[in-house]
């Protein structure tokens, strides 16, 4: 089978739990051939070595020069056609109404036939005035009241995401759309341009796309996105052939935007067991690991210090690089850049992961294989991974945190209780095996959907 696999860059291009995903995906599915299609400027080198079975890979950039008509009579039936789609897409996207859903649905539909040969959908198009008019017009008392300026913003990130329903994805037998956003808008263009069915796994909320995260300091224009985005994403799942998403959280996501329950089938992520043995020795003084975003270390070091009260000998090692400028805390080490998992866990007694992670944990479901204990907050996708085979706290509380912390390295028993309940759990429920035949399975429904 020819799948087309459309992400935003993170795969062959950027290091994380997507690209690793899917370069497990690709690697093991090797009766398929995969052409690589990713949102980014420029032509960045592989971070990841490419399979055999990729076919092929292409970059789309997220920006650059307008491609449109040139004579005359066509600039004007362009603009006119596209001003048209552009009042139906600003209308449509501000509602949550059907019928506003179905304005939505009809605009892409229109910009997409502008886009069949490249040609910028949105060109020429008036789009800060049309989407103030439907901005100004809309009745919804959660939309903050739009100045010229925030509708310019705003305007300014529609285009460039509409963009890509200009994007050449390559002819295939079927798509595997594995972002929002741009990538779903690309899969759904070559569903109705040449009737290629897709599968869409959606990793993450819409809510974390970076696009927002550039409108943080502009909440009128940020409101506006959101809603752009969460029309989007409804419009992918109504047209997905099947819905794969890595998690019963990403799945109650779907569901909350009105996806249909019978295209679902959840999938979770997948990791070889034979790459992640049980770790049988422990260091021989207690050992904390943590691992987490930089904006949750203040916290994990409050808990440090309430643990270093009941446990003095303690030491924290910090899985990553040492933030710039900080200072050096007295039984504190950071790792340093992270190339592997399984050597920083053996140097522990126990694990700690805190934050909001995407639904794909890998490092806490390494860890669950190694047999570590970990304790994690119940945020994101951890505590639904990790079930009964972990301590669970609550996010941002360094006192509970420290509890938890402090239990498992003082108390060997129960180390090596939930150690061993989180291996069962995860050679269960995240072999990468099951993984790809799970996906075989789903690709072949997929066709006949």
């Amino acid at each position: 089978m020819r799948i087309a696999l459309v992400n935003d860059g993170s795969y062959p291009y950027g290091p994380g739990a997507v690209g690793t995903w899917c370069h497990r995906l690709v690697r093991g599915l090797t009766e398929h051939a995969f052409r690589l299609v990713g949102f980014v400027d420029g032509e960045p080198a592989p971070r990841y070595p490419v399979p055999s079975n990729v076919a092929g890979m292409s970059t789309v950039a997220l920006a650059g020069p307008v491609v449109g008509p040139t004579r005359p009579v066509e600039i004007r039936q362009h603009g006119r056609l596209a001003t048209h789609a552009a009042v139906l897409l600003c209308r449509g996207m501000l509602d949550d109404s059907e019928h506003s859903a179905a304005m939505f649905r009809s605009a892409m539909r229109r910009l997409t036939g502008l886009a069949a040969d490249g040609t910028h959908p949105l060109g020429g198009v008036p789009l800060a005035a049309v989407l103030l008019d439907a901005w100004r017009a809309t009745t919804d008392p959660r939309l903050p009241r739009p100045t010229l300026h925030d509708a310019g913003l705003a305007a300014a990130a529609l285009e460039s995401v509409v963009r890509a329903l200009a994007a050449p994805v390559p002819e295939a037998d079927l798509v595997h759309c594995v972002h929002s956003g741009r990538s779903v808008l690309a899969s759904i263009a070559a569903r109705w341009r040449r009737g290629t069915p897709y599968v869409l796994t959606e990793h993450d909320v819409y809510l974390a796309d970076p696009l927002l995260d550039r409108y943080a300091a502009e909440p009128a224009v940020r409101a506006v996105l959101v809603r752009f985005l969460q029309a989007v994403i409804r419009l992918g799942y109504a047209e997905a052939a099947a819905i794969a998403p890595p998690s019963e959280r990403m799945c109650r996501w779907a569901l909350h935007h009105r996806a249909d329950r019978a295209r679902i089938t959840v999938i979770p992520p997948g990791v070889d067991p034979h790459d992640h043995p049980p770790l049988r020795e422990e260091p021989d003084q207690p050992v904390l690991a943590w691992l987490g975003e930089p904006t949750e270390l203040p916290i994990a070091l409050q808990a440090f210090g309430i643990i270093r009260r009941s446990v003095p000998d303690v030491r924290l090692l910090v899985i990553g690089s040492a933030p710039d400028g900080g200072a050096r805390l007295d039984g504190v080490s950071f790792s340093g850049p992270v190339t592997g998992y399984r050597a920083l866990f053996a140097k522990a007694t126990a694990l700690a992961i805190s934050g909001t992670h995407p639904a794909m944990p890998y490092p806490l479901i390494e860890a669950m294989l190694c047999g570590r204990a970990t304790v994690c907050t119940d945020s994101g996708g951890l505590a639904a991974t990790v079930g009964i085979g972990a301590q669970v706290v609550p996010p941002r509380d360094p006192a509970r945190l420290a509890a938890a912390g402090a239990a498992l390295l003082t108390d060997q028993r129960l180390r090596r209780e939930l150690g061993t309940t989180a291996r069962t759990r995860a050679r269960t429920l995240f072999r990468l095996g099951t993984m790809l035949d799970r996906y075989r399975e789903l690709y072949e429904k997929a066709l006949v959907a």
